[in-house]
């Protein structure tokens, strides 16, 4: 492997610990880098990759409080805000299963486990930064979204570099795939499957299978790769993707609950759990991930109003069966103070918010509560500020308050 000149690299460094940031900018400064930008937490390097682009990213998993360099890697990816051609790696002291698995899901170029030598993180750069280079134009097409471009330029390099074909391969069976052009992305994934039994292969033609709607033939992949790669993880999505459109919703939720088991920092994961409990009337269920959904959606990227509409809506669910116990109460409160915080001003979710809190006071016979929050909730609709209640709310609310004037 030739010397990589790191001269005219742009890098960047997300490190909470000055005593590791120190050591990996001399480690960055002895191979070459002359570019190095700092930043110590998630926020400081939103902004950086909002106004620069570097070639190599070198990220903490721990970025102390705030998000995480998982939930940081999710945002980069979910906003692309790096390119395809920049280089990143993770770099943990943790080896937790939990922590492995959430990280895997995004996808970072690789990652490297404190405490690592210099030579060993030179040695990992130079091998990445090689690959991207040698990968520079399929990536380009790929950040512009032609993935006809990608292919050919990918077919490319697998006649050039023989030790990159499997990489070629994946990137032009998910190029298809994007085309539609799923016979075609199958044939590729089975292929592949002929000369080396690679996961993502796998994945590849279970999805081909969906997307061509052979759901059976789509569940066997996706039950393979489980059997084959417990880590993953989204194979289990897909399988319950097809139990939802084949209405096995008990089963759709016992797989989701498995792969929570394995990657519980998967917030859409979560979303998707609740929602189906909440669809099987299960609001323990429901409640207990879009809970989490709460917890996780502080730091993430996808903090938006329904996390938390959804969370109160699972516990006036629960309170369909009786008072809410003191702590679910208090969840209940915790929730809707965000509500009130962040997404009161949106009429929908103001309409659904006072429905939600009706339920639970209604639920605590404490009914004089529940007429003034309805009250309140019909002037904001007279001003405009809220959706008005639906006739089944309005009929069920009067005949609630019927003892009251």
């Amino acid at each position: 492997m030739a010397q990589q000149d790191f001269s005219k690299k742009k890098a960047l460094l997300i490190e909470d610990m000055a005593e590791a940031r120190i050591m990996q900018r001399k480690m960055l400064t002895d191979f070459g880098f002359t570019s190095i930008d700092i930043a110590m937490k998630a926020e400081t390097a939103i902004e950086l990759l909002k106004n620069q682009t570097f070639d190599v990213i070198l990220s903490d998993y721990n970025l102390g409080n705030g998000k995480d360099g998982q939930q940081l890697l999710e945002e980069v990816r979910h906003s692309k805000l790096i390119p395809n051609t920049a280089t990143y790696l993770m770099v943990t002291a943790e080896t937790s299963i939990e922590m492995v698995m959430g990280a895997i899901e995004y996808q970072p170029d690789g990652y490297i486990t404190k405490p690592f030598s210099q030579a060993v993180l030179q040695r990992r750069l130079s091998k990445l930064l090689e690959t991207k280079e040698r990968l520079y134009n399929v990536n380009i097409a790929l950040d512009k979204g032609d993935f006809e471009s990608a292919i050919a330029a990918a077919k490319i390099v697998m006649k050039k570099y023989p030790s990159l074909i499997g990489k070629c391969e994946r990137i032009i069976g998910e190029s298809l795939l994007e085309l539609k052009e799923y016979k075609k992305a199958l044939s590729l994934f089975n292929k592949t499957l002929k000369s080396r039994k690679m996961p993502w292969a796998l994945f590849g033609k279970g999805k081909s299978y969906f997307l061509m709607g052979e759901l059976e033939k789509a569940e066997q992949s996706f039950r393979q790769l489980m059997l084959d790669n417990r880590f993953f993880v989204s194979a289990y999505d897909w399988l319950a993707k097809i139990q939802v459109v084949e209405g096995k919703l008990e089963e759709a939720q016992s797989t989701l609950i498995e792969a929570i088991g394995r990657s519980p920092k998967n917030i859409l994961r979560q979303m998707e759990l609740g929602k189906i409990s909440l669809d099987l009337n299960d609001s323990m269920t429901a409640e207990m991930s879009y809970r989490r959904a709460v917890f996780l959606a502080k730091y993430s990227c996808y903090n938006t109003a329904d996390v938390y509409l959804n969370h109160l809506e699972s516990l006036a669910r629960i309170s369909d069966n009786g008072p809410l116990l003191p702590r679910q109460k208090d969840n209940f409160d915790s929730t809707l103070k965000k509500v009130h915080e962040s997404f009161f001003d949106n009429p929908d979710n103001k309409a659904k918010a006072y429905s939600c809190e009706i339920d639970v006071y209604l639920a605590d016979k404490d009914t004089l509560t529940a007429k003034q929050i309805f009250e309140a909730w019909l002037s904001e609709v007279k001003s405009g500020s809220s959706t008005a209640p639906t006739k089944q709310q309005s009929a069920s609310y009067a005949a609630a308050f019927g003892g009251i004037q």
